[in-house]
């Protein structure tokens, strides 16, 4: 799938990148990486919202230069700055050290938001697949952490976030882009002997968070044919029930990844304007 990303998505020559490092409270230097289109740099405009950008990879691969052609593309698609998180990746650094280094970038971005150009109350968190899951989860950390101001909106794309979820599901396993066995791997590397068990702390797995309230505005989306698709739908349904303005498209018949392999296909094409929508409406 990221082989797909990079080879269907063309590269933005006019977005510039720029490297930014802050501290994980290991000691760890976490690097963000700011994406921002060349003709409107944050020293000519305005405080703008952000995106805070959480790669996808199944917990254990993916690095924001192999999805830094699609940041490119959201950049000028949005004219809205993306700063993509570089997190250590499972199972060498198990949970929650992934979660703890997103957050650790989210709170430098909120931080330093006057010196990029940010305003720090429009702050979308944003990720995809595992990402997604990770996205959710430093959006709990953030509201429990108090974060200030809060996040403005998270986006979550077919968002990994249940554990639990490694049966084959009848109906969609033969089309699995992403399957039980590779979500199993995810996951288990992830969390280790802890996964399924009462051990798992909602950070981790967002589904098993018991109070969703608080939580900032939610967009998700998810293929019909993607093993994630009941799960984001109960997520979904229940941020509803705690009071969370939510979003919810499913797309008939498409897979996990489906915007990556066929973007030009007719339910890649909505899924994207939706998401830019979503973007642009904080």
């Amino acid at each position: 799938m990221l082989t797909a990303r990079a080879a269907t998505t063309p590269d933005i020559s006019s977005i510039e990148r720029k490297d930014h490092t802050t501290t994980a409270p290991d000691g760890h230097t976490v690097n963000i990486a700011e994406f921002r289109s060349e003709t409107t740099p944050a020293s000519n405009k305005e405080p703008s919202p952000a995106i805070f950008y959480i790669h996808g990879g199944g917990m254990i691969l993916g690095s924001v230069d192999m999805f830094t052609p699609g940041i490119k593309q959201r950049v000028h698609l949005t004219g809205i700055p993306v700063f993509a998180v570089t997190y250590r990746l499972a199972p060498e650094f198990p949970d929650p050290i992934p979660v703890t280094d997103c957050f650790s970038g989210l709170q430098w971005l909120s931080s330093h938001a006057a010196e990029v150009g940010v305003d720090p109350a429009k702050i979308i968190i944003m990720g995809e697949s595992a990402g997604g899951g990770l996205a959710a989860g430093t959006a709990l950390m953030a509201r429990d952490q108090g974060l200030n101001p809060p996040l403005r909106k998270q986006i979550l794309i077919y968002p990994m976030l249940d554990d639990t979820n490694i049966e084959p599901i009848a109906g969609i396993e033969p089309y699995a882009t992403w399957n039980s066995g590779y979500n199993l791997t995810g996951w288990t590397a992830l969390l280790g002997k802890a996964r399924g068990t009462d051990e798992v702390s909602p950070y981790a797995a967002p589904a098993r968070a018991k109070d969703l309230s608080g939580l900032p505005e939610t967009y998700i989306d998810c293929g019909q044919l993607d093993i994630f698709v009941h799960e984001d739908v109960q997520f979904a349904a229940r941020l509803m029930a705690a009071g969370v303005q939510t979003e919810l498209h499913i797309y008939p018949g498409q897979i996990h990844g489906f915007n990556m392999y066929a973007p030009e296909a007719q339910y890649a094409k909505s899924a994207t304007e939706n998401v830019k929508r979503a973007i642009l409406t904080v």
